[in-house]
Protein backbone atom coordinates (compact mmCIF):
# COMPACT_ATOMS: atom_id res chain seq x y z
CA UNK A 1 0.00 0.00 0.00
CA UNK A 2 1.07 3.18 -0.94
CA UNK A 3 1.40 6.36 1.40
CA UNK A 4 -0.17 8.93 -0.66
CA UNK A 5 -4.28 8.16 -0.67
CA UNK A 6 -6.44 10.41 -3.18
CA UNK A 7 -9.83 11.92 -2.67
CA UNK A 8 -12.62 10.77 -5.24
CA UNK A 9 -11.77 13.95 -7.04
CA UNK A 10 -8.23 13.31 -7.86
CA UNK A 11 -9.18 9.62 -8.91
CA UNK A 12 -11.36 11.00 -11.51
CA UNK A 13 -8.86 13.34 -12.88
CA UNK A 14 -6.46 10.73 -13.24
CA UNK A 15 -9.06 8.17 -14.70
CA UNK A 16 -10.57 10.80 -16.90
CA UNK A 17 -14.46 10.09 -15.76
CA UNK A 18 -16.56 12.31 -13.00
CA UNK A 19 -16.26 11.77 -9.58
CA UNK A 20 -19.61 10.52 -9.28
CA UNK A 21 -18.65 7.88 -11.73
CA UNK A 22 -15.58 6.87 -9.11
CA UNK A 23 -17.68 6.83 -6.56
CA UNK A 24 -20.16 4.31 -8.34
CA UNK A 25 -16.95 1.80 -9.40
CA UNK A 26 -16.46 1.95 -5.84
CA UNK A 27 -19.74 1.01 -4.27
CA UNK A 28 -19.49 -1.91 -7.09
CA UNK A 29 -15.99 -2.97 -5.80
CA UNK A 30 -16.82 -2.97 -2.11
CA UNK A 31 -19.99 -4.95 -3.01
CA UNK A 32 -17.26 -7.82 -3.88
CA UNK A 33 -15.33 -7.40 -0.40
CA UNK A 34 -13.27 -5.14 -1.42
CA UNK A 35 -12.52 -2.28 1.66
CA UNK A 36 -11.28 1.30 0.81
CA UNK A 37 -9.13 3.46 2.92
CA UNK A 38 -11.62 6.23 4.64
CA UNK A 39 -10.37 9.67 6.20
CA UNK A 40 -11.66 11.03 9.52
CA UNK A 41 -14.76 12.56 8.17
CA UNK A 42 -15.45 9.15 5.81
CA UNK A 43 -14.65 10.51 2.85
CA UNK A 44 -13.08 7.57 0.49
CA UNK A 45 -9.49 7.47 0.02
CA UNK A 46 -7.36 5.52 -3.05
CA UNK A 47 -3.92 4.49 -3.23
CA UNK A 48 -2.40 4.11 -6.31
CA UNK A 49 -2.54 0.33 -6.83
CA UNK A 50 -6.66 1.21 -6.45
CA UNK A 51 -6.57 3.83 -9.01
CA UNK A 52 -5.24 1.11 -11.49
CA UNK A 53 -8.56 -0.89 -10.80
CA UNK A 54 -10.17 1.81 -11.90
CA UNK A 55 -8.49 2.07 -14.93
CA UNK A 56 -8.40 -1.66 -16.05
CA UNK A 57 -12.52 -1.33 -14.74
CA UNK A 58 -13.32 1.18 -17.76
CA UNK A 59 -10.60 -0.70 -20.37
CA UNK A 60 -12.38 -3.96 -19.54
CA UNK A 61 -15.86 -2.55 -19.89
CA UNK A 62 -14.79 -0.90 -23.21
CA UNK A 63 -14.81 -4.45 -24.79
CA UNK A 64 -18.32 -5.70 -26.52
CA UNK A 65 -20.95 -6.90 -24.28
CA UNK A 66 -19.35 -6.56 -21.08
CA UNK A 67 -21.73 -5.60 -18.21
CA UNK A 68 -19.97 -2.98 -15.48
CA UNK A 69 -20.64 -5.60 -12.96
CA UNK A 70 -18.58 -8.26 -15.19
CA UNK A 71 -16.20 -5.42 -15.53
CA UNK A 72 -15.35 -4.85 -12.20
CA UNK A 73 -15.10 -8.63 -11.17
CA UNK A 74 -12.45 -9.32 -13.91
CA UNK A 75 -10.49 -6.35 -12.87
CA UNK A 76 -10.48 -7.58 -9.04
CA UNK A 77 -9.62 -10.85 -10.06
CA UNK A 78 -6.47 -9.60 -12.56
CA UNK A 79 -6.00 -8.21 -9.24
CA UNK A 80 -6.47 -10.53 -6.50
CA UNK A 81 -2.88 -11.17 -5.22
CA UNK A 82 -2.47 -7.02 -4.72
CA UNK A 83 -6.01 -6.82 -3.46
CA UNK A 84 -4.53 -9.70 -0.81
CA UNK A 85 -1.61 -8.07 0.22
CA UNK A 86 -3.24 -4.66 -0.28
CA UNK A 87 -6.14 -6.51 2.63
CA UNK A 88 -3.27 -7.72 5.18
CA UNK A 89 -1.17 -4.45 5.03
CA UNK A 90 -4.53 -2.44 5.74
CA UNK A 91 -5.49 -5.22 8.59
CA UNK A 92 -1.36 -4.51 9.67
CA UNK A 93 -1.78 -0.65 9.84
CA UNK A 94 -5.54 -0.92 11.38
CA UNK A 95 -3.91 -3.17 14.23
CA UNK A 96 -0.65 -0.69 14.90
CA UNK A 97 -3.60 2.05 14.67
CA UNK A 98 -5.33 0.04 17.17
CA UNK A 99 -2.67 -0.10 19.68
CA UNK A 100 -1.94 3.30 19.71
CA UNK A 101 -5.81 3.90 20.17
CA UNK A 102 -5.61 1.65 22.79
CA UNK A 103 -2.27 3.24 24.41
CA UNK A 104 -4.35 6.93 23.84
CA UNK A 105 -7.08 5.51 25.63
CA UNK A 106 -4.93 3.75 28.50
CA UNK A 107 -3.32 7.19 28.93
CA UNK A 108 -6.81 8.93 28.91
CA UNK A 109 -8.12 6.82 31.48
CA UNK A 110 -5.00 6.59 33.96
CA UNK A 111 -5.60 10.49 33.57
CA UNK A 112 -9.37 10.45 34.30
CA UNK A 113 -8.65 7.83 37.42
CA UNK A 114 -6.13 10.55 39.15
CA UNK A 115 -8.95 13.24 38.36
CA UNK A 116 -11.05 10.73 39.89
CA UNK A 117 -9.41 9.76 42.62
CA UNK A 118 -8.15 13.30 43.69
CA UNK A 119 -11.75 14.44 43.22
CA UNK A 120 -12.82 11.48 45.81
CA UNK A 121 -9.68 13.49 48.13
CA UNK A 122 -10.86 16.53 47.81
CA UNK A 123 -14.85 14.97 48.58
CA UNK A 124 -13.66 12.97 51.63
CA UNK A 125 -11.26 16.43 53.01
CA UNK A 126 -15.04 18.40 52.51
CA UNK A 127 -17.02 15.60 54.58
CA UNK A 128 -14.23 15.58 57.44
CA UNK A 129 -14.91 19.31 57.81
CA UNK A 130 -18.71 18.72 57.76
CA UNK A 131 -18.76 16.03 60.47
CA UNK A 132 -16.25 19.03 62.32
CA UNK A 133 -18.17 21.76 62.04
CA UNK A 134 -21.45 19.78 62.98
CA UNK A 135 -19.43 18.76 66.26
CA UNK A 136 -18.87 22.46 66.91
CA UNK A 137 -22.52 23.37 66.11
CA UNK A 138 -23.55 20.90 68.50
CA UNK A 139 -21.56 22.39 70.97
CA UNK A 140 -22.69 25.57 70.39
CA UNK A 141 -26.27 24.38 70.82
CA UNK A 142 -25.61 22.70 73.95
CA UNK A 143 -23.92 25.43 75.57
CA UNK A 144 -26.43 27.97 74.18
CA UNK A 145 -29.01 25.61 75.95
CA UNK A 146 -27.02 25.41 78.60
CA UNK A 147 -26.99 29.57 78.62
CA UNK A 148 -30.56 29.78 78.25
CA UNK A 149 -30.89 27.46 80.98
CA UNK A 150 -28.64 29.22 83.99
CA UNK A 151 -30.69 32.80 82.46
CA UNK A 152 -34.13 31.11 82.91
CA UNK A 153 -32.67 30.16 86.55
CA UNK A 154 -31.54 33.70 87.11
CA UNK A 155 -34.91 35.08 85.66
CA UNK A 156 -36.93 33.14 88.16
CA UNK A 157 -33.88 33.92 91.33
CA UNK A 158 -34.52 37.75 90.60
CA UNK A 159 -38.74 37.33 89.90
CA UNK A 160 -38.74 35.47 93.59
CA UNK A 161 -36.41 37.87 94.90
CA UNK A 162 -38.75 40.27 93.54
CA UNK A 163 -41.36 39.14 95.49
CA UNK A 164 -39.86 38.99 98.47
CA UNK A 165 -38.88 42.13 98.91
CA UNK A 166 -42.32 43.47 97.59
CA UNK A 167 -43.61 41.36 100.30
CA UNK A 168 -40.99 42.61 102.86
CA UNK A 169 -41.75 46.10 102.34
CA UNK A 170 -45.61 45.50 102.28
CA UNK A 171 -44.98 43.94 105.74
CA UNK A 172 -42.68 46.53 106.89
CA UNK A 173 -45.25 48.94 105.61
CA UNK A 174 -48.04 47.60 107.68
CA UNK A 175 -45.92 47.12 110.27
CA UNK A 176 -44.87 51.37 109.95
CA UNK A 177 -48.43 52.31 109.61
CA UNK A 178 -49.98 50.30 112.51
CA UNK A 179 -46.81 52.03 114.28
CA UNK A 180 -47.74 55.50 112.99
CA UNK A 181 -51.32 54.68 114.70
CA UNK A 182 -50.00 53.48 117.63
CA UNK A 183 -47.71 56.73 117.88
CA UNK A 184 -50.85 58.71 117.33
CA UNK A 185 -52.85 56.80 120.08
CA UNK A 186 -52.64 58.88 123.42
CA UNK A 187 -51.34 56.72 126.07
CA UNK A 188 -54.46 56.39 128.11
CA UNK A 189 -55.76 54.24 124.13
CA UNK A 190 -53.21 51.64 124.40
CA UNK A 191 -55.13 49.17 126.32
CA UNK A 192 -57.86 48.83 123.67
Amino acid sequence: MSDILLKVEDVSQAVGVAASTIRKYSFLIEKQGYTFSRSNQGALMYDKEEVSIFKDIIQIKKQKNMTLEKAVQRALSNMSDMVDIADISRDLYDDVSDMSDVRDVSKAIAAMQAQVKAVLDQNEKVLLQNQELIRKVERLEDTSLLEKEKIENRDKLLLDAMKEIKETKKAIATSLEENRKALQKKWWEFWK
